[in-house]
């Protein structure tokens, strides 16, 4: 089965193809020179699993991962700074920061009940 990515106009843009169809194209191609390796640095977190649902959350509404997490918990904000005695105004700020502080993260990870290397993509 091959899946297509396409634009917002739906107009094909990429393709996604079984491993072994890939590797077949890879195997019998003339031009070595097109397929090159794509640089990757591993991240802390790289092994922390994330469930579907918090990943579409995150991408269909463009905010991070621990926001996500809060979406798919079914919280607020409002509920999010009652939970940790602080104000709305600091959850959003919060949510918009990649990166927040090892302290908040924890605080989030034990109200979302999960793991706090599961709230960043480091």
């Amino acid at each position: 089965m091959i899946e297509f990515i396409t634009d917002s106009a739906g107009k094909r843009k990429a393709a996604i193809v079984p491993i072994e169809l890939f590797e077949k194209m890879v195997q019998n191609s003339d031009l070595p020179e097109l397929w090159e390796p794509v640089p990757y640095a591993a991240g802390k977190n790289d092994d922390a699993f994330i469930p579907g649902e918090v990943v579409d959350i995150s991408i269909q509404k463009g905010v991070t991962l621990h926001a996500a997490w809060r979406l798919y918990r079914g919280l607020t904000q409002k509920q999010v700074a009652e939970a940790l005695n602080i104000t709305q105004a600091s959850v959003s700020a919060m949510e918009k920061s990649e990166k927040p502080r090892e302290l908040n993260l924890q605080k989030l990870a034990d109200l979302y009940n999960c793991q706090p290397e599961q709230l960043t993509d480091d």
